[in-house]
């Protein structure tokens, strides 16, 4: 563990309910020379502050710890071709308050993230609070050490642009950048109390993403490609063209775009994959029948992971999540597919976390970039008046 990562633990933990540097040092089974050094960190640093008493068991009675930084806030985004999910957050990482604006990855990485930006101001004006820190989640491939996009499909233009950077230099705090459903799996494993240390979340939306946590981390791979299933060549797929050049690929029949098309084909014309979950919810069988297909080709390639990897959780997250036949039918074929002994146990179910899952991954590690920066103190106190 990390100081700022060990910080994070110690701030979530404070943000619930005031407690003593004792009491804290047992429940996170450290020293006590350990919490305290940390904690006067972060007293250092105008983020707690320590007064009153803890009620007294026959000894010197402790001083409570609570939160002094009310107003510090983390900018979340969660960035789509045409849309993106705007938020913000606490230090506890409470998602406050969100937006969605309009973009065009198409306009290049300057232009949008300056949208970005100005959507941002425009959520800090109305809160009052201070930016401390940012975090994206884009949609493509994200070293996350260089903190680029790597050969997005979909993106135009992004290619090895470091977006952290550039929202750095838009707003004037630390950024994280990572990939949408690495993000969306640590949202979704944080938001559950009864999350599995080992998961698969599936980003279904316009295309099919995956994300892994392994023993309670994001496990991205060597590369930064780990969980990149919607490139997977799969023989139903046979020789249709997929946005990364190949053809044949899983996102040519089981993600949204994937749909829309082939409702078009038979005479249904419907502008995005929201206007289809409409028609869904509205019984429309030829709609259910095209989702529920999808959903069954994603638990196809999705049983030879799950075989391989076997996860305790498979969270399904999404536009799609949010269609209950194309759940189900994910579910059927892991369960129909799967080793016996790979599906006991295992849970198949949409995200709790829903459309904030990404928000809240990004505000995790936002949260922890921004305490491993070395000028945290005079950043904070800067801010606090302390």
């Amino acid at each position: 563990m990390s100081t700022g990562d060990l910080a994070v633990d110690v701030l979530r933990r404070i943000a619930v309910e005031p407690v003593t540097r004792s009491s804290l040092a047992k429940e996170m089974g450290l020293a006590p020379s350990t919490i305290s050094a940390k904690i006067n960190d972060l007293m250092e640093a105008g983020l707690v502050q320590e007064g009153g008493s803890a009620p007294s068991r026959g000894g010197r009675p402790g001083r409570l710890l609570s939160i002094s930084y009310q107003t510090g806030r983390v900018a979340v985004i969660s960035m789509g071709a045409k849309h993106a999910h705007l938020g913000l957050s606490d230090l506890s990482r409470a998602i406050l308050s969100t937006t969605s604006i309009a973009i065009d990855v198409t306009q290049g990485p300057e232009a949008t993230v300056e949208l970005l930006a100005a959507g941002i101001r425009s959520m800090l004006e109305a809160d009052g609070g201070d930016l401390l820190s940012v975090g994206i989640c884009l949609p493509g491939p994200v070293d996350a050490v260089r903190r680029v996009v790597v050969a997005p499909s979909r993106m135009p233009g992004w290619h090895n642009q470091d977006v952290g950077a550039l929202l750095e230099a838009a707003l004037g705090v630390p950024a994280i950048t990572d990939n949408d459903a690495n993000l969306a799996a640590l949202g979704e494993y944080l938001s559950r109390p009864d999350a599995a240390a080992n998961s698969i979340t599936v980003l279904a939306g316009t295309g099919v993403g995956t994300g892994i946590m392994v023993g309670g981390q994001l496990y991205r791979g060597s590369t930064y490609a780990s969980g990149d299933i919607t490139h997977t060549k799969v023989e139903a797929a046979a020789d249709r063209m997929c946005s990364c050049g190949n053809r044949g690929c899983l996102e040519t029949i089981a993600s949204g775009a994937a749909i829309v098309r082939d409702l078009a084909k038979v005479g249904i014309e419907t502008s995005d994959i929201f206007e289809v979950l409409d028609m869904v919810r509205d019984g429309d069988p030829t709609a259910n029948g095209v989702v529920r297909e999808a959903g069954r080709q994603l638990g196809l390639a999705l049983s030879t992971v799950v075989n391989f990897f076997n996860p305790g959780d498979v969270y399904l997250a999404g536009a799609l999540s949010g269609a209950s036949v194309y759940v189900a039918a994910v579910r059927s074929q892991l369960y129909e597919r799967c080793l016996p002994l790979a599906t006991a146990g295992l849970r198949v179910e949409a995200a709790h976390a829903g459309s904030e899952a990404g928000l809240v991954g990004a505000a995790e590690l936002a949260i922890i970039h921004l305490l491993n920066q070395p000028t945290l103190p005079a950043r904070f106190s800067e801010s606090t008046g302390a």
